[in-house]
């Protein structure tokens, strides 16, 4: 037996070990005592604030629609001790320009709301090329009711149901809280959700060209084009108009409360397009909150940070149903 079969033997004995010493006997008294230290340098520290460990469900299919799997990536907190603790859910729709989505790139920067106690689940929608709107609206929909549907599966409280997206995710989650005028839509129904945040949104598909500071030139091409079927915004403006959430504030005075998030030097949805839907929902007596990031550019990382996350908690937590 040569050296380095004996170093592998002493290894994996180590690590047996150590597996039996985290699976081994446990004293389960309920009267279990509380140590008392000897140590006069000990220094004692009680944490009250609760954190969790994580558990990533991948590729979960909440539905296939003209013959794609769509799939969630699920981050759920669970608690060091055993509980049967509901915890809110947070759909998260990521952007792509309403394109073949990466549906794992946001999975560590989201697990950081996952750790404060959330459920979040991002959502993949039909990309344009495979069907144009209303299609990745109705999949987030289909979404949301799939997490109420297994609420107990995951361990949600199925009374408080959030839809957070990132650019055209964002236009996407927007719309989750929006009846569509459509004939074909006429027996829409919504789902209930407490609020929504949305990170730097294409508001009004129309008119996003327009601005002075756009890359996008609506086009047939444009990804806003191609959201309306290959067509460019200005042969089919009624279409356009149909894909723009801003245009229907005025019928929708009661959607749910929505978190308002993008950077004043955005270079790819002009920041022109929140700051006209906060302008809508504030003349329409919508309920909203609205951050303008200095600097901040499309998706960059002032989106991101702890302070940021603490303002989408607490939007968040001052929507909860008890």
């Amino acid at each position: 037996m040569n050296n380095k079969t004996i170093l592998m033997g002493i290894g994996a004995c180590c690590f047996s070990l150590a597996v039996n010493a985290q699976n081994g006997p446990r004293n389960n008294s309920k009267n279990f005592p509380e140590a008392n230290p000897t140590n006069k340098k000990v220094q004692l520290f009680e944490q009250k604030e609760e954190i969790y460990k994580l558990n990533y469900t991948k590729d979960v299919v909440y539905a296939t629609k003209d013959g794609v799997d769509l799939k969630l990536q699920i981050v759920s907190p669970a608690p060091y001790e055993k509980s049967d603790k509901l915890f809110p859910c947070v759909l998260y729709v990521r952007g792509s320009a309403w394109m073949k989505q990466n549906l794992y790139t946001d999975v560590p920067q989201i697990s950081a709301l996952a750790k404060r106690g959330y459920v979040v689940a991002i959502v993949e929608y039909r990309s344009s090329d495979i069907a144009v709107f209303p299609a990745q609206r109705n999949d987030a929909i289909s979404a949301i009711n799939f997490m109420r549907d297994n609420a107990a599966k995951y361990h949600i409280d199925s009374n408080n149901i959030f839809v957070w997206g990132s650019s055209s995710g964002a236009h996407t989650a927007l719309f989750t809280g929006l009846y569509l005028k459509s004939a074909e839509e006429k027996n829409d129904s919504l789902p209930e959700i407490n609020g929504i945040i949305a990170y730097f949104p294409p508001t009004d598909v129309l008119h996003l060209k327009d601005d002075p500071t756009a890359a996008s030139k609506g086009d047939a091409n444009s990804p806003e084009g191609l959201l309306i079927g290959k067509v460019a915004v200005w042969d089919a403006p009624e279409k356009a108009k149909e894909a723009s959430p801003l245009y229907y504030i005025k019928d929708n005075k009661q959607m749910p409360p929505v978190f308002l998030a993008h950077g004043t030097k955005d270079r790819v949805v002009p920041f022109s397009q929140a700051d006209l839907l906060a302008n809508e929902l504030e003349k329409n007596g919508c309920e909203y909150e609205f951050y303008a990031l200095r600097n901040a550019d499309h998706g960059s990382w002032q989106f991101w940070t702890e302070d940021m996350l603490d303002k989408v908690e607490a939007f968040i937590v001052k929507h909860l149903k008890k």
